[in-house]
């Protein structure tokens, strides 16, 4: 079981699967969509914070604490580089990325983020069904200093 926070700090449990592989015998989770590894809010509460889009206003002071909105943002600057290599990695072998758009120096990441409100699922779906992983914003050596 995992908790899961939702807007409102409205708490939720969810049975997340374990799955065996047949090849190594590793235990794998199946985490669905609406949750990030190692984070209790969902990635649409996150995602809207990291874009600025939810506000505290928005949610009538019920906005995680600023502690944990800023670990969010730690979190996210500590793994640019990892998502958008990962989602160039991805996109050459698909069908549709030119070898012009790859090499540039453009972030997928920012290109995604500015196209799509669900850039947090798409990019932890391509990242850990690949068998990557982010690290967390204080492993990356990127913890805030206190002012």
């Amino acid at each position: 079981m995992r908790i899961w926070l939702r807007e409102g700090h409205k708490r939720h449990t969810v049975a997340i699967r374990r799955l065996k592989c047949r090849k190594c015998g590793a235990y794998h989770r199946e985490l669905p969509d609406f949750l990030v590894p190692y984070k209790h809010y969902e990635t649409e509460l996150i995602s809207g914070v990291l874009d600025e889009v939810v506000q505290a206003d928005d949610m009538d002071g019920n906005l995680p604490c600023d502690s944990t909105v800023q670990s969010w943002h730690h979190w996210l600057m500590a793994n640019e580089l990892r998502i958008d290599g990962c989602l160039k990695s991805e996109g050459s072998r698909l069908p549709g990325f030119t070898e012009e758009l790859l090499m540039s120096g453009m972030s997928l990441l920012r290109l995604l983020r500015s196209s799509c409100q669900s850039w947090l699922e798409i990019v932890l779906r391509f990242i850990y069904n690949s068998g990557g992983f982010l690290v967390s914003a204080w492993a990356a050596g990127s913890a805030p200093t206190s002012v």
